[in-house]
């Protein structure tokens, strides 16, 4: 499946990010996870499932696409990685026109649009997110 609303998420095992401009932020702690580092990602981001969860059960948030090959697609990607040092970010040929930073991660990734494709109309995405309510 193919993210492209605000909110759309992934979360893998290892992910492809591509972007025009990575640039690594601050430490984030998810609960069930650990310690992770935050990406931001700008300018056409997209983020790619490579290797799947064991098991296959979201950790952060419970609309996330899970399967191989599912990818988010937007103008701006928050990107959290559970790692302590900061990744390699290589930077190549992906359009004819254009540069992009390429990361490959091997951990714990998640994935989420904080800003659409702007070409895209903000319609109501087919998952409704809501919060999810946990009563005691």
């Amino acid at each position: 499946m193919k993210g492209v609303w605000n909110g759309s998420a992934i979360e893998c095992a290892a992910a492809e990010v591509i972007s025009r401009k990575i640039i690594p932020s601050s430490y984030m702690e998810i609960n069930n996870v650990g310690k992770c580092l935050v990406y931001k990602c700008y300018r056409n981001s997209e983020a790619k499932v490579l290797k799947e969860l064991k098991p296959k059960k979201a950790l952060h948030n419970q609309n996330s696409c899970l399967n191989i090959d599912d990818r988010v697609e937007g103008e701006n990607l928050l990107i959290v990685v559970n790692i302590k040092k900061i990744l390699k970010i290589e930077l190549k040929n992906h359009t004819s026109t254009h540069k992009a930073q390429f990361v490959n991660t091997s951990n714990y990734t998640y994935a989420e649009i904080s800003r659409q494709i702007p070409c895209i109309p903000l319609l109501d995405p087919p998952i409704v997110f809501k919060p999810v309510i946990i009563e005691k």
